[in-house]
């Protein structure tokens, strides 16, 4: 493991202050981080995770250079039949260790060998906030979160446990003045909370807390909307009053122009991964074409020079963002024609990215499953089904992937097939009046009636009413079937 830095005390002297960590201790987490990709890249999955966590035991707080690309390294593994923490693991690595840095790590470990184990990203989180990692922390808040999406067996102490870190995680960034991070994570409390309120209806505790997040996430957003922000609290006014800027999501232009000129400047004399993504951000922030080329010019240049290829894929999202502006755009001027020429221009684009980066990363469920809603969307339906096949093994994405599995078997007509998978699709999900759950009743009732059970996708459209008056055309074919007498 990593030699133990400046971050390694049980909480700062301010119990709300970030995590600090020397510009000495990111170098040299950077060099771990490099290498560590490096072997990712080479699919050394073991090893790559390894380097992670060491590098993160000078920084613990890199999220976007280390804790999400060790998710990744993780899921991979998985998929290609890396073993779980055997009990020799476990034992020696303590999740409750009394040095918050160490159980972090710890955490960390396991859920790079486990990802989808609830009390590894469970530690994680929780160790993050104790070390007061801050992003980590809301980072790792955020996948628990979507296990418990995808889990209906979640308790309610697991839910108060995540409503509770993330409300944790306001209320100390509010008391830094840190608006926008604090508005955030109070949102991602809510979020929880309301989920634990459907699947746990009559739980009086979800109620009791509801009341005062909701008080708290009001007063938090309207000081933010006035303006304030945490740069009045620090001592060096003018940096933190740029780093301020830098975050904020609108600016004058002229400020814009000021940032990204500052940003070139200090990319071209020390072309790190860090400043190449601000510079990056600063660039797409005001959704500006030229502005936008630029971004991708340098980000290619960047992947052409040292080979690494997730600034290609940065690039291609910038380039899939603007072909959406553009679809809406066409949609908004009324011109049918127009929509769907650039349509078509965003699908072909979107499918050779997707292919590409399932070329490059096989074991990607995520990419895979991008890749197959585009070719669904072709209407390439033989190709897509595989795609979703596999895609399922995604715990995010595991019933979205039935609901369109049930629609390709809909669209070739073998409609008793569509219907099994729309039924799993409804089970997995679990969730009526959300815009997947409607879809996945939707497509059951048209497969039933396809199939000529009446009767049932009589019961699944009344059902689908009772939860949307107007979706679609569901009360014209119910009305139909009625009619029939079937």
């Amino acid at each position: 493991m990593a030699k133990k830095t400046n971050a390694d005390a049980e909480s700062p002297g301010d119990p709300n202050a970030r995590l600090v960590t020397s510009a000495e201790d990111q170098s040299k987490a950077r060099q771990w981080f490099t290498r560590a990709r490096e072997l990712g890249d080479k699919r050394q999955f073991d090893y790559a995770i390894e380097y992670y966590v060491d590098g993160l035991g000078f920084s613990p707080d890199a999220v976007e250079e280390a804790c999400k690309p060790l998710h990744g390294c993780a899921v991979a593994r998985k998929t290609t039949g890396g073993k779980k923490p055997g009990l020799k693991d476990t034992m020696k690595r303590s999740l409750t260790d009394k040095n918050a840095k160490q159980a972090y790590l710890n955490a960390l470990w396991l859920f790079g060998h486990d990802p989808d184990n609830a009390g590894y990203v469970e530690a994680v989180a929780k160790n993050a906030s104790r070390l007061r990692a801050e992003d980590a922390a809301k980072w790792a808040g955020s996948i628990y979160l979507k296990i418990f999406e995808s889990n209906q067996k979640t308790s309610s102490k697991q839910f108060q446990g995540l409503v509770q870190l993330f409300e944790e995680l306001g209320d100390r960034a509010a008391a830094r003045n840190e608006s926008p991070f604090g508005v955030s994570c109070y949102q991602a409390s809510l979020d929880t909370l309301n989920l634990w309120r459907r699947r746990i209806p009559k739980d009086e505790a979800a109620d009791n807390m509801l009341k005062n997040l909701s008080t708290k996430l009001t007063i938090l957003k309207g000081k933010y909307e006035k303006g304030d922000s945490y740069r009045e609290s620090i001592v060096d006014v003018k940096e933190q009053s740029e780093l301020h800027d830098i975050q904020r999501s609108v600016q004058a232009d002229e400020r814009v122009d000021e940032l990204v000129a500052k940003a070139e400047r200090e990319y071209g004399a020390n072309p790190t991964p860090p400043l190449l993504k601000q510079l990056v951000d600063l660039l797409c922030r005001r959704e500006r074409t030229d502005d936008e080329l630029k971004a991708i010019g340098i980000l290619v240049n960047e992947f052409k020079r040292g080979g690494e290829y997730r600034w290609k894929m940065i690039a291609d999202d910038i380039r899939m963002k603007q072909l959406n502006r553009t679809v809406r755009e066409a949609v908004k001027s009324g011109d049918e024609e127009a929509s769907k020429e650039q349509r078509v221009n965003q699908l072909r684009f979107e499918l050779g990215v997707f292919k590409e980066r399932v070329e490059r990363y096989p074991t990607d469920l995520r990419a895979k499953f991008e890749l197959a809603v585009r070719r669904f969307n072709a209407g390439q339906f033989d190709d897509a089904i595989p795609l979703f096949q596999s895609a399922r093994n995604d715990a995010k994405n595991r019933a979205a992937c039935a609901m369109y599995l049930g629609r390709c078997f809909f669209r070739k007509s073998y409609f008793t097939q569509a219907i099994s998978m729309l039924k799993e699709a409804n089970e997995e999900h679990g969730v009526d009046d959300d815009e997947l759950g409607k879809t996945i009743q939707y497509w059951l009732g048209r497969s039933q009636e396809a199939n000529k059970d009446v009767n049932d996708a009589k019961t699944t459209y009344g059902k689908l009413l009772q939860t949307d008056y107007t979706y679609r055309d569901v009360r014209s074919r119910l009305d139909a079937l009625s009619a029939s007498g079937g």
